[in-house]
């Protein structure tokens, strides 16, 4: 299943997993990237694709409310 096309112009936040502390970039920056470093905590936080879509999942749900 491919990552809609339809957030890619939303903000959306994503928790570091280690610390807790949020980033909100677009859903195009989350749709390319693997990975990133985690501002506060400094920790290689990585994103895999099942977890991308899950996490488009629940924005798109956020949304509908």
């Amino acid at each position: 299943m491919p990552l809609s096309d339809d957030m890619r112009d939303v903000d959306l936040k994503f928790e570091c997993p280690n610390c807790s502390y949020p980033i909100v970039r677009k859903g195009s920056w989350f749709i390319v990237i693997a990975g990133y470093i985690c501002a506060k905590c400094r920790a290689k936080v990585r994103i895999g694709y099942q977890e991308k879509l899950a996490f488009f999942e629940r924005h798109r749900k956020l949304r509908r409310q």
